[in-house]
């Protein structure tokens, strides 16, 4: 399973993390971790474009994001959870999303 952990503050987003592993497929053959893959790597090269002082960090098993808390951050951070959101709908038993105000 891949889980999302969003955290918010002031109904901004404050923190990212995703981790785990869809399992909906063998390892080199599964789609859905592609597809979350390609949706955080796009979120991070984003925020890195376009210089935004957001923080994020990207391991072999985890993205973390702490975001600035700008415009632009929040912008992206909430089309990547858009985009996460429509896979969890498409793909319930492979991805949870977990929000929480903090």
């Amino acid at each position: 399973m891949i889980n999302v952990r969003v955290e918010t503050q002031n109904n901004q987003i404050t923190t990212m993390v995703v981790n785990g592993h869809a399992e909906s497929d063998v390892h080199g053959n599964d789609l859905v971790c592609a597809g979350v893959s390609a949706i955080m790597f796009g979120l991070c090269n984003a925020l890195d474009e376009r210089m935004t002082n957001t923080k994020f960090e990207v391991t072999k098993n985890e993205f973390y994001i702490q975001s600035d808390l700008s415009q632009e951050s929040e912008t992206i951070l909430r089309t990547g959870l858009i985009q996460l959101k429509t896979m969890e709908e498409s793909y319930p038993k492979n991805i949870k999303i977990k929000q929480m105000e903090v």
